[in-house]
């Protein structure tokens, strides 16, 4: 396993949003985790995706949710993400669990120079999972010219349930709900001319911490939508749910895949 070396600079606001949330992050090899990872990595075999023996590249890849379990599988395996605390996680795990046949670029993706960084056409399955990295149709190009045959986005669905999200943003005058997701996606690979194939699921996590982790947490989510946190009002509100010490709360969404050929 290696590490290759930093490139680019990630929004600063995206930075702090996702160093906070490494430290929480579910690990690759959490019994749930794992096993709604080998249910995802399976409906993208249904759909003709040959995991077995290829190259793959993990855009946002984290904690290596998916990298990790698809190194076991794969050939090669090259993680892409720009949290230091991610990839120290992923690097981590990967030593538990006896894994080298990786490589780790800690970089933006969209500062990512594909050309310079030898990714073009490198790989036979190109990967991105509830990333904000892959967004519009430039994303979508550059991710495509990295990839020999496949490329495979998971992202948000059309529902995101969570009644304590939905208050701490209504006090904020912000819309609580899912990031554009598949849908955008899928509408952007349509007009590319691709032949995209879709499938939704559900799916849902829970969180737990102290009052103090919860309000940083969900400052978090209110500033990566460009409002200002009003800590006085969020920890209001958080109090009222604080029981012996701690904030729970679960996020119930729907997900979906999306795995398409490249021409």
């Amino acid at each position: 396993m290696s590490l290759l070396n930093i490139e680019g600079r990630p929004d600063e606001r995206f930075e702090k949003f996702w160093e906070t949330k490494a430290i929480k992050y579910p690990g690759p090899f959490d019994e749930k985790t794992l096993e709604k990872t080998h249910n995802v990595i399976s409906m993208a075999e249904e759909k003709g995706v040959e995991i077995q023996g290829k190259k793959i590249l993990d855009i946002a890849c984290g904690t290596g949710i998916y990298t990790l379990p698809l190194a076991k599988r794969a050939a090669h395996v090259t993680g892409l993400d720009s949290s230091e605390t991610m990839i120290k996680r992923l690097k981590n795990e990967a030593e538990k669990h006896h894994i080298s046949n990786l490589d780790i670029i800690k970089a933006s993706w969209r500062d990512t120079d594909i050309e310079n960084r030898g990714l073009k056409k490198t790989f036979d399955i190109v990967w991105t999972s509830m990333s904000m990295a892959v967004k519009d149709k430039e994303d979508f190009m550059k991710m495509e010219a990295c990839s020999r045959d496949w490329c495979v986005f998971i992202g948000w669905g059309r529902t995101n349930r969570n009644h304590i999200m939905e208050e701490a943003f209504r006090i904020h005058n912000i819309q609580y709900g899912p990031h554009p997701g598949v849908a955008v996606a899928y509408t952007i690979l349509q007009d590319l001319g691709r032949s995209p194939v879709l499938k939704y699921f559900n799916d849902f996590w829970d969180w737990e911490g102290t009052l103090e982790e919860a309000i940083e947490d969900i400052s978090g989510y209110i500033e990566t939508r460009g409002a200002l946190t009003d800590y006085d009002k969020l920890k209001g509100l958080l109090s009222k749910y604080e029981q012996d010490g701690m904030i729970r709360h679960r996020t119930d969404v729907e997900e979906g895949i999306i795995v398409w050929q490249v021409k």
